[in-house]
């Protein structure tokens, strides 16, 4: 579910099991980067754009605005800021993952969108001429070892009067509130992924935490939003997107005996999900985001 991650990582301590670490400070991402990987993404990002453009405009962003986006991956949150600050705009996205990059860099002079610039590195790694009017991101909080000092980082580079906005997922709750009727396929899915993640030492309750996130890191008091896409026909983008979340996440989960899915296993997986949720004339709610924006003083 996440996208990218930006200064060190976190550790869980209510993880059984956890992910070895060579560097104990570099990100960690449990999907991988592959090329299908990055496909995924393109599609996460389908089932939450209308929670990210919501997010964009609620926090003010238009032509003409400089925005930071942290954690960009494969660029999808920096093209949809791009389309809201036109081509006078300026959108810098940063990311740890140098194919990520070059993905995102090439999709964008694909699109023809001049007013994107991708960038290798972290925060602190970062030097910009000069302030942003915004920073956003999106999954980025849930895995960083101390996500309000991440956010109190990134808000640096934010002019007086400008605004942070975040998108995080809740995927803990997620385990419990999936589908109706209950889909036991579904519901074994999710708390696969569920662990998976907190053996990565992610925060799986990232979402509601984001309102004291943004007051630990010195913000003001944000506005929050809950979102989900609830979809259960044949055309439903969830029955995918959960089958290829699992599959980026199974090499760890192998790993870490969670679970060991075949490819088999896994190619059955979104037509079994389907015949399971559309047999029962049932519906799938998408992981659980939480909307977070606040301006800064000035």
């Amino acid at each position: 579910m996440s996208e990218r991650g930006t200064p060190p990582p976190v550790s869980s301590p209510d993880a059984s099991q956890s992910v070895p670490r060579s560097d104990p400070h570099a990100p960690i991402y449990v999907l991988g980067h592959s090329e299908r990987e990055f496909r995924r993404l393109t599609m996460q990002s389908r089932i939450y754009e209308a929670a990210t453009v919501e997010l964009l405009e609620d926090a003010g962003l238009g032509p003409g605005m400089h925005v930071l986006d942290i954690g960009s991956g494969v660029g999808d949150v920096s093209l949809l800021a791009a389309t809201l600050v036109g081509p006078d705009g300026l959108v810098i996205g940063v990311d740890h993952n140098a194919e990520a990059v070059r993905t995102a860099t090439a999709r964008a002079a694909r699109a023809g969108v001049s007013q994107v610039d991708f960038r290798l590195g972290g925060l602190g790694e970062l030097t910009l001429d000069g302030m942003v009017d915004a920073v956003v991101g999106r999954f980025i909080l849930m895995h960083q070892a101390d996500p309000a000092e991440a956010l109190r980082e990134a808000a640096t580079h934010v002019r007086p009067g400008g605004a942070v906005a975040m998108l995080e997922s809740h995927i803990e709750l997620s385990a419990t509130v999936h589908s109706y009727p209950r889909s036991p396929l579904f519901e074994q899915v999710m708390a696969w992924q569920v662990e998976v993640i907190r053996a990565a030492g992610a925060h799986t309750d990232m979402g509601f935490r984001l309102r004291e996130v943004f007051l630990r890191a010195g913000l003001p008091e944000p506005t929050l939003r809950l979102h989900a896409l609830v979809g259960g026909g044949p055309d439903s983008l969830l029955y995918e997107y959960s089958s290829e979340s699992l599959r980026s996440m199974m090499p760890l989960a192998r790993e870490l005996g969670i679970a060991s899915l075949t490819e088999e296993d896994l190619d059955r997986l979104r037509s079994d999900l389907e015949a399971e949720v559309a047999g029962a004339g049932g519906v799938l709610v998408s992981p659980l985001v939480v909307a977070a924006w606040a301006r800064l003083p000035g």
